[in-house]
């Protein structure tokens, strides 16, 4: 079997390379790519793919656009921190689709279906992966621990307006105006709280929706500076465009 990864986050990325390899050894990991125009050019060149193992929030777009633009007949396992596209994910040959952080139980299952390569879905398999999702439903943050220099804060997911990743370590403000760090990587917080309540919007942050205030144009890029309500107005963080398009979908 040739398996594809498309993941834009190196540490799930590599994660999933070894768990797919304690699992299926003899399996080739044919490539890694991390966006839409990266996956399309590799299943352009490498048509023989069998499985697909693709996150869905890119930092270009969602990689169903990935599907929209190609046609492949291998099977696709979406690996995601949210649930809410579980059933538009049934419109592309999924196999399975599962929460991180990935169980290595639930990876092999997910293999399993692939190798029996079901021609289609039907509606009483679709009922029955739809179950499973709701039963792996993650239970998300309500609080994070943060250390203000000798000081241990518990604050509410509410109280947070955005992290961001510096040289520090995880860096978490809060809407009073006040900081602090936290022992947790941005690509563990992505999966750990609400896509309801939180966005990851680029590399570097993750944004509350309800902190945001605007979207400014910055001429001659192809890209947005994502402003906060205050007392964050200042911050500076630039975005994609197909980013844009996303939050003001998560907005409305």
């Amino acid at each position: 079997m040739k398996v594809l990864i498309i993941e834009d986050e190196a540490l799930s990325a590599r994660a999933l390379e070894r768990t797919l390899k304690a699992l299926r050894p003899d399996w080739e990991l044919a490539g890694c790519t991390t966006s839409i125009e990266a996956s399309l050019r590799f299943l352009a060149e490498h048509k023989d793919i069998d499985i697909i193992l693709s996150d869905i929030r890119l930092d270009d777009g969602l990689s169903f656009a990935i599907f929209d633009r190609i046609e492949t007949q291998a099977a696709v396992v979406f690996v995601t921190g949210y649930d809410e596209y579980a059933l538009r994910a049934f419109d592309y040959n999924c196999a399975d689709y599962l929460m991180k952080p990935v169980q290595k139980s639930d990876l092999e299952k997910a293999l399993k279906r692939c190798e029996e390569r079901f021609p289609r879905l039907t509606p009483s398999m679709l009922k029955s992966m739809s179950r499973d999702i709701m039963e792996r439903k993650v239970d998300y943050r309500r609080r994070l621990l943060l250390e203000q220099g000798s000081r241990t804060l518990v604050a509410s997911v509410e109280e947070v307006s955005y992290i961001t990743s510096d040289v520090g370590g995880t860096k978490v403000f809060l809407r009073d105006g006040t900081c602090g760090y936290i022992d947790s990587p941005l690509s563990r917080l992505e999966t750990e709280l609400s896509p309801e309540l939180f966005a990851r919007v680029n590399r570097q942050f993750i944004v509350a929706l309800d902190a945001i205030k605007a979207f400014d144009e910055l001429p001659g890029k192809r890209e947005c500076a994502l402003v906060l309500k205050d007392p964050h107005g200042a911050a500076q963080i630039h975005i994609s465009i197909p980013k844009r398009k996303e939050l003001t979908g998560l907005l409305y």
